[in-house]
């Protein structure tokens, strides 16, 4: 199971919002099997990394239209392989250790 941070930026667009293009890739990622946490500066996407990969480039692609011709799209991948781990399980384990500090 992989966790992915991801932003995507059509650059160009004329305006200084990018709501419109955030809820276009949202619903494609609401059309997923994936879990998604929406964020202020990204969006965290979890689940199988070749799901997760294919999603993001439709993501990627749905930001195109007349007036967008570039998209600046930032992926990180944590892709732990010796157990499964959720977006919830790694805060939850920082708030553990501060508990303790």
């Amino acid at each position: 199971m992989a966790v992915v941070e991801v932003s995507i930026v059509p650059i160009g667009t004329g305006k200084t919002s990018l709501s419109p293009y955030v809820a276009r890739v949202v619903g494609i990622l609401e059309e997923s099997p994936l879990q998604y946490e929406l964020t202020a500066m990204g969006t965290i996407v979890s689940g199988d990394l070749d799901e997760i990969l294919r999603v993001i480039r439709k993501m990627h692609e749905s930001c195109f239209d007349a007036e967008v011709t570039r998209v600046l799209t930032q992926i990180k991948i944590d892709d732990r392989r010796d157990r499964v781990g959720t977006p919830e399980q790694k805060v939850r384990s920082v708030i553990e250790k501060l508990a303790g500090v």
